[in-house]
Formats: C-alpha cells, sequence, structure tokens
C-alpha cells in the first residue's frame, strides 16, 4: 500500500499539469480546414469536474468561459484532493483570452502557470497584424509566424461547438502546444451517454489527435450546450486514461 502510494504522488503532478498542457508535441506548420469558430454562440459558465485515473480520484478541476471586457476568457485550473492533497503542493492553472476579429476567432493570450511554482509560467501573445506569435517559456523567449487561427486545450471547445453546429465530421486545425503550432485533427465519433450524479446524459462525442503526440483526448459534449464538456478522457496508448467528469455547472445569463 505504501510503495502504491508513493508511485501515486510521483505521477500526480504530471497529471495534473498533463491536463492543463497535453503531452509533449511535434512542430509540423499547420494548416486551417474552414471552421466557422466566430458564429459559435458564447454563454458564460462555470463548471467542476472530478479528476479520476482509473479507481483513483486524484483530485477537481474548475472550467469556466467569462467575458473579459471586449474579450472572453478560458480558464482551466486543477488541484489535488484528499491524501494526495497533502503531499501534493501544485495548483496549475490556464487561461485563453480570444475576440472576435472580422468575423474570426482570434486568440489574443495563453498564459499557463502555478501559483506555487514560477519556474511554471508560460505565455503566448498573439500579434495579428504582424503575424506574430511571442512566446515565453521556461525562461526563454521565441517568436513563431502565424499565417491561421491557432487553438489549444482551452479553445478547442470553440472548434467542436462551431463542429456541431456546421454538422462537420472532421475538422484540421492549428494547434498552440509548449511554445509551438503544430497540427492538431479533430473528427466526430457519434453519439453517446455520460453519467453525471447518477443520471444519464446523451453525448456528441470528438476525438482530437495531435501531430507528433501518442496521446488522443475524446471530448463528450452535452448536445443541447455544445460548449460544454460533459467528460474529457485523456489516453495514451497502454495507459490507464486520465478522466475529467462534470460535476456541477452554473450558467450566468
Amino acid at each position: 500500500m505504501l510503495i502504491e502510494l508513493r508511485q501515486t504522488l510521483i505521477i500526480i503532478p504530471i497529471i495534473l499539469l498533463s491536463v492543463i498542457t497535453g503531452t509533449v508535441g511535434g512542430s509540423t506548420q499547420p494548416e486551417n480546414s474552414a471552421v466557422a469558430t466566430a458564429n459559435v454562440p458564447l454563454r458564460a459558465f462555470t463548471a467542476s469536474y472530478d479528476l479520476t485515473r482509473g479507481s483513483m480520484n486524484l483530485g477537481k478541476a474548475e472550467l469556466s468561459l467569462q467575458p473579459i471586457g471586449k474579450m472572453w476568457q478560458l480558464r482551466l485550473s486543477t488541484r489535488a484532493r484528499g491524501i494526495y492533497a497533502m503531499f501534493i503542493d501544485k495548483n496549475p492553472l490556464a487561461e485563453t483570452s480570444f475576440s472576435n476579429d472580422q468575423d474570426q476567432l482570434r486568440l489574443d493570450q495563453i498564459v499557463i502557470s502555478d501559483e506555487k511554482d514560477e519556474d511554471k509560467y508560460e505565455s503566448a501573445s498573439f500579434d495579428w497584424k504582424k503575424g506574430q506569435m511571442k512566446v515565453l517559456r521556461k525562461g526563454k523567449r521565441s517568436n513563431v509566424a502565424l499565417t491561421d487561427s491557432v487553438y489549444d486545450y482551452q479553445s478547442i471547445h470553440l472548434v467542436t461547438a462551431a463542429m456541431q453546429i456546421q454538422q462537420l465530421e472532421h475538422a484540421e486545425v492549428a494547434f498552440y502546444r509548449k511554445g509551438k503550432l503544430t497540427q492538431s485533427s479533430i473528427s466526430y465519433r457519434g453519439e453517446s451517454s455520460v453519467t453525471i450524479n447518477g443520471n444519464k446524459t446523451d453525448a456528441q462525442v470528438f476525438e482530437q489527435t495531435t501531430t507528433g503526440s501518442k496521446t488522443r483526448v475524446k471530448y463528450f459534449y452535452d448536445a443541447q450546450n455544445p460548449l460544454l464538456p460533459l467528460l474529457i478522457e485523456r489516453r495514451k496508448s497502454g495507459d490507464t486514461p486520465i478522466i475529467l467528469r462534470l460535476r456541477k455547472v452554473d450558467w450566468q445569463s
């Protein structure tokens, strides 16, 4: 039991961070297919999730969408719970701000941080007029050329919502991961159901794969609220999946 606990404590910080950032990917220059994310109706909400891996209830997460001035912000935070919280002093946070520019959704800034660890700070600022993304990661600065809309693990929910509205079964998008742009594919996998607080809810299922990564991410969305993920499953070949399952959502009018 003690050995198992020690092994679990080693992987929990990795799991908490992977929910925010994903795993290491490639750097192939991407191209977008026609997904009209600017047409997605936006409604503010705050949702809480259970973070599990197999039988282990590792932590909790909170995903929110809120208006910030003329922009919108998607925010995802995770935290260990129970006995694991006694040993894990991590609280990773990701914030993605965006706006609609000439009928296109444009990211403004991505910030990934941990209030307990300054070395985890990462940011990407988007200058669409100059076609440039300025990145600060692990204390190093870099510039990346922009050619099209870019998405990340928070704003990807806008892509899947647009696919539901447009009834698209596949999309290719430019994707930000760890300071670089890569190619990410999102495919519609049909209908399913998800059990939330003991009740079954109909869901639309999408799967994401990213160039250079072995991780597949499945998203289960409420058919009536296409922006709200009911469940997110991250699975790496041969590993037990990491799951975020909705506990509660508060909608703001």
